[in-house]
């Protein structure tokens, strides 16, 4: 699971509406992407589904209630392993961009899903460090496959 952050105060969440937490770091966070920490417990439910609410400061949860964002002490935000990996910075722009690209692409179908679930599951991780420790000769192959992803979604947005 990747960083955690705490958030600004409720009054101080101007993105929410945009579906972005805001953190103390000055970090904007994809509500759809981060896991919650609520009365002590995480609650990594990763939702891709409909949060209807946020302009009124309230996160959806699986069960269809709705909490206040007072409620949340913490926020983790998933980690891209791969690509971090391949370009070597958490920050780096193309990092983002895939980033984008999951949230926007991805998460939208079905099959979709199902990869993101599997990659966050732990496979990503197992083979962001498997890259990292035991083939290092193979990430510029791999950045080259991803260059030209981000090159064709950044295109099309």
């Amino acid at each position: 699971m990747g960083k955690k952050h705490k958030l600004v105060p409720v009054e101080e969440q101007s993105e929410l509406a945009k579906g972005y937490f805001r953190t103390t770091d000055g970090t904007l966070v994809k509500v759809t992407k981060a896991s919650l920490l609520i009365d002590g417990k995480w609650d990594d439910w990763g939702a891709d589904f409909e949060q209807d609410r946020l302009k009124e400061k309230l996160i959806k949860m699986p069960n269809d209630s709705y909490i206040p964002l007072g409620r949340i002490e913490e926020i983790k935000e998933h980690d891209c392993f791969i690509a971090t990996a391949v370009y070597g910075n958490i920050n780096a722009p193309q990092v983002q961009t895939l980033r984008e690209f999951r949230d926007d692409v991805l998460m939208h179908n079905t099959l979709g899903r199902a990869f993101v679930s599997i990659y966050y599951g732990g496979t990503g991780k197992k083979i962001a460090d498997f890259l990292q420790e035991r083939l290092p000769g193979a990430i510029p192959a791999i950045r080259q496959g991803l260059d030209v992803l981000v090159e064709r979604y950044s295109a099309q947005r």
